[in-house]
């Protein structure tokens, strides 16, 4: 009896054994943090950690039915992708991710599937580019702490994309803003714009058909200043810009901060030449961690002070 016991433990062995050797590496950890966001991003990027000795990862997207709607290559860095569909209808949906080759055979188990849940109505939206949409050079977007959202005490959807012109804005107002029936939209737009040299006058009529847009909709839309860039540091890190954009930037803000609602959210991240400030940034153009915080913090203190009594007459904390 010991002796087939003995046996059958070593068949048992052999076999658990076989079948963790299936894969040539362990699944990844995802390290997405949308569950502790307040809402889903309508762009999420999923990332994970990073195994030794590998180069391309596949994400699966799945519905509630645990049907695959789409597929994703780690084209954006080793441990992360951005989804560049929307997720603008309500529901829930899942993401997963695995080790491949390049021509996509699977290397590795899934990794355990993480929750995108969507849902809507919302009070407040931001709709913007990459300084909304969160992460920078080395920094996923799916981190808590690349959300200036994080920081503001009132819920806020996130419909920024990174890599946006308010033109781009534009273009998506109708699919990626209206499905969430926002009460209040903050547009953060037109660094990109100024970045690659379109005038004031040119960002001023892209942010007017925008605000437009809100006011046909019954949004009540609140412009926010347009953030600084660093000179030497976007030089360094080879990031192109026209010199042109201090003083368009410097044209749009003054003209942002003539209209009824808008919100300052500078105040701690200019130096003393109206650049970022180069302890707040990484590569010159996107605000870090404290960045973020700052400007979380700016906009917090204007729609607690100016704007939550006009759009709702509740007090907002705990929403």
């Amino acid at each position: 009896m010991k002796y087939f016991s003995a046996i059958l433990a070593a068949i048992i062995l052999f076999f658990n054994s076989t079948a963790d050797a299936k894969f040539k590496f362990p699944s990844p950890n995802p390290t997405t943090e949308f569950d502790l966001m307040s809402f889903s991003p309508v762009y999420p990027t999923y990332s994970w950690e990073p195994l030794p000795n590998t180069e391309f990862y596949l994400v699966q997207v799945l519905n509630s039915e645990g049907k695959i709607i789409r597929e994703l290559m780690n084209s954006e860095a080793l441990n992360r992708v951005t989804d560049d569909q929307p997720f603008n209808e309500v529901g829930e949906f899942y993401w997963r991710v695995c080790v491949v080759d390049k021509n996509k055979k699977q290397l590795s188990d899934w990794s355990e599937q993480k929750i995108i849940n969507v849902t809507a109505p919302v009070t407040f939206a931001a709709l913007g580019d990459s300084i909304t949409h969160g992460g920078a050079n080395f920094i996923p977007a799916s981190q808590i702490s690349c959300q200036w959202q994080t920081f503001c005490q009132y819920k806020i959807k996130n419909i920024g994309r990174s890599g946006d012109t308010t033109a781009m804005m534009i273009e998506r107002f109708e699919r990626d803003v209206l499905p969430f029936q926002p009460k209040c939209l903050l547009i953060i737009g037109g660094v990109n714009d100024i970045r690659v040299g379109l005038t004031a006058d040119e960002v001023i009529n892209n942010l007017k058909i925008l605000r437009q847009k809100c006011l046909d909709n019954k949004i009540e839309p609140i412009l926010c200043t347009l953030t600084p860039m660093n000179e030497e540091i976007m030089t360094r890190r080879g990031i192109p810009f026209k010199k042109s954009w201090k003083i368009e930037r410097q044209k749009v803000n003054a003209w942002i901060m003539q209209n009824e609602f808008s919100i300052n959210i500078l105040e701690r991240l200019e130096d003393e030449n109206g650049e970022l400030r180069a302890e707040l940034t990484p590569d010159g153009l996107h605000p870090a961690l404290f960045g973020k915080m700052y400007i979380g913090q700016a906009i917090e203190k204007a729609l607690r002070e100016n704007y939550f009594n006009f759009i709702t007459g509740n007090e907002v904390r705990g929403w």
